[in-house]
């Protein structure tokens, strides 16, 4: 056996052959996996930082350029795109593309989207979000919204970006509001539209394919075919001069009790439309009167507690102007038993065709000359200018104390033919 081992040769070349053969192909195979792990490592890390970016820049774009629910008032619902089922509203929810919003009756609901516009919709009211967008690259921001039926006031920010607009649609017209800002009211009913624009301006086309550009001031009715009706200069907004804002009015007995609402007339009205509510969003009147020929109006039996009003006036034509901004009185119960208020009237003498109307009350009063609302300085002193018929007529000069005291003086006078 010694001598076997002691016979060992060289090893064959074929031997080593193999064996360097073997041992290259391992180290390819080493290498290979070595690659490929370091591969699947570094495009793990590139998903874990790199895809974030590009969320960035799309799911963002997405979610800021909603709309959402800013007051919800009585029953609001919400269809959501590619829903059948219509679920009741709530200011977590997100607006988005093709979402539809239903107010019932007595209800509404304020909506304002990514760009600021924000739209005011009225009780009995379909109304569908057609579009919020931003492009990411240009900003350009584009909200479009359709009016299917019933009433949405609006109001749009200005832009600074070129090509952002918000476009309001109704079934029988389209329009756009541009860079500009924009505050308006657009009405369906009965398959006619009603466009009404107290600032800004609004270019549009309706379904019958006429052109159409309203400003300022400026409103429009397009019938049910899409013919459009004459554009109109809207009235002027009335100036509520009684009960002053957040008056505390006092009565023995508020069942009993009358209540002056006064305002300043506006030129060219022939009626005014009188809102009196128990919520700033006057969704169930306590008072609507649309056709209210006087520039005061006497509320007899308020209940005690708060209560918001307000005027628009209305054209010949029945065209109405933008409303008054709300004003707020409240009505409790105390005080002195209607204790008029003091009232004191200079010698009337006409001159021509007019007379100066000039007197004092107390500081707070409410007052009206021939049932015209006259405005009372703070010292309780009033100045007024009257226009008279020709003949003989009378003038009444007539004060309500906050308590609800009523004085009164009538003055006879003589106007030449």
């Amino acid at each position: 056996m010694a001598a076997d081992r002691g016979n060992k040769g060289p090893r064959p070349r074929t031997d080593l052959v193999e064996w360097f053969t073997v041992s290259y192909r391992t180290l390819y195979i080493a290498a290979a996996v070595v690659l490929g792990l370091a591969a699947a490592v570094g495009y793990g890390y590139y998903r874990k930082h790199r895809l974030p970016s590009v969320v960035v820049v799309e799911t963002p774009g997405s979610s800021a350029t909603a709309a959402q629910f800013v007051s919800i008032e009585g029953s609001v619902q919400v269809k959501v795109a590619g829903s059948l089922r219509w679920d009741g509203a709530n200011k977590t929810m997100v607006l988005n593309k093709a979402d539809l919003v239903r107010t019932g009756a007595g209800s509404s609901a304020e909506i304002r989207f990514f760009n600021g516009a924000v739209f005011r919709v009225r009780p009995d009211c379909v109304f569908i979000i057609e579009e919020t967008s931003e492009d990411p690259t240009s900003k350009q921001r584009r909200a479009a919204v359709k009016i299917q039926s019933g009433e949405v006031n609006f109001q749009v920010p200005q832009r600074n970006v070129p090509g952002s607009a918000t476009t309001i649609s109704t079934p029988t017209v389209r329009t756009t509001i541009a860079a500009n800002e924009a505050e308006g009211r657009v009405n369906v009913a009965g398959g006619a539209s009603t466009l009404s624009l107290f600032r800004g301006s609004m270019e549009g086309q309706t379904s019958a394919g006429e052109r159409l550009s309203l400003g300022a001031n400026e409103g429009m009715k397009v019938d049910a075919q899409g013919r459009a009706g004459p554009k109109v200069t809207l009235p002027g907004v009335p100036t509520l001069i009684a009960p002053p804002p957040q008056a505390d009015i006092a009565y023995p007995n508020p069942a009993e009790a009358t209540t002056l609402l006064a305002w300043k007339a506006v030129p060219g009205a022939a009626a005014y439309h009188v809102l009196v509510d128990l919520s700033a969003s006057f969704n169930r009147p306590v008072v609507d009167r649309k056709e209210w020929k006087a520039v005061s109006m006497e509320l007899r039996g308020l209940e005690v507690g708060g209560f918001f009003w307000k005027v628009a006036a209305v054209d010949k034509d029945g065209t109405e102007g933008n409303f008054s901004e709300p004003s707020r009185f409240v009505v409790s119960q105390g005080g002195p038993v209607g204790v008029p208020p003091p009232l004191s009237l200079d010698p009337l003498t006409p001159r021509g065709r007019t007379v100066q109307v000039k007197g004092r009350t107390e500081a707070g009063a409410s007052l009206t000359i021939n049932d015209q609302a006259i405005q009372v300085r703070p010292d309780g002193s009033f100045n007024e200018i009257l226009t008279l018929n020709p003949g003989r007529q009378e003038i009444v000069v007539r004060a309500v104390s906050a308590g609800g005291g009523v004085a009164e003086q009538r003055r006879p006078v003589v106007a030449p033919d």
